[in-house]
């Protein structure tokens, strides 16, 4: 499996010598990559995110040991379609939430959600129904009204809008439960990786290389107060990231 960074090793040098450390990284390059790597899995995981360059970006060209992401990624997940016991039908139970009319709306577990490629949803004998083939639906605003919609907000976070008039029979629910009711395969990813995603990868990745025992720093023994070094590049990579917090 490649190593997949948001920065290149030109940018964790820059960080070095920001913090007035040593900024050659060539020493052992595998250590500087495997730094960058973690790192970008871990910003991904804390802001529910994900970047990729598009072909012809500067970035491509200076990533000459490490791979950077160009696509989208994609992500399966099981939701509850979500229920309020305010909503209720013949009193019998808990209903679908609804808004913006009919909708139920649902949270995903990433930002910036691009398409929808599968959506499985319960039916009343227990098998999965593909709204995707079998009913309309798309992005808003162009989806808006259709039987099913994802929209994103500004802030990258993603929600997928279901009819629920379609769980209808005879103006009761047909499903049992709404627990694990769908299924959904989705792409998600923000075309170009900014410069302070960017910084902020280097600066976490160059503050591991600072504690990391088998990097040694050139001269090391001038350097004063590595781990209060790391600790400000660390503090640095929270200060570009909080944009997105």
């Amino acid at each position: 499996m490649p190593d997949t960074g948001y920065c290149t090793l030109v940018d964790v040098r820059k960080a070095l010598r920001t913090a007035e450390l040593p900024g050659d990284v060539s020493q052992d390059v595998q250590i500087a990559v495997k730094a960058i790597t973690s790192q970008t899995e871990w910003l991904e995981k804390s802001l529910k995110r994900h970047w990729y360059a598009p072909s012809g970006a500067a970035i491509l060209d200076e990533a000459t040991e490490i791979d950077i992401p160009m696509s989208p990624k994609t992500r399966d997940d099981e939701h509850d379609i979500p229920t309020g016991a305010a909503w209720t039908v013949d009193d019998t139970g808990p209903a679908p939430k609804t808004s913006q009319g009919s909708y139920a709306k649902i949270a995903l577990a990433r930002r910036d959600a691009e398409s929808i490629s599968q959506l499985l949803v319960h039916t009343s004998d227990g098998s999965f129904e593909d709204w995707t083939t079998e009913y309309s639906g798309g992005s808003w605003p162009d989806a808006l009204g259709d039987d099913y919609y994802l929209r994103v907000n500004n802030d990258g976070w993603s929600r997928l809008y279901l009819d629920t008039t379609l769980l209808l029979e005879d103006d009761e629910y047909v499903l049992d439960s709404f627990a694990n009711a769908v299924y959904l395969e989705f792409a998600y990813g923000h075309e170009g990786i900014p410069e302070n995603v960017r910084r902020a990868v280097a600066f976490r990745a160059a503050a591991d290389l600072v504690e990391e025992p088998a990097f040694s720093i050139p001269d090391n023994s001038e350097v004063y107060g590595a781990e209060s070094k790391a600790d400000e590049l660390r503090s640095q990579a929270e200060e570009l990231l909080e944009v997105y917090t």
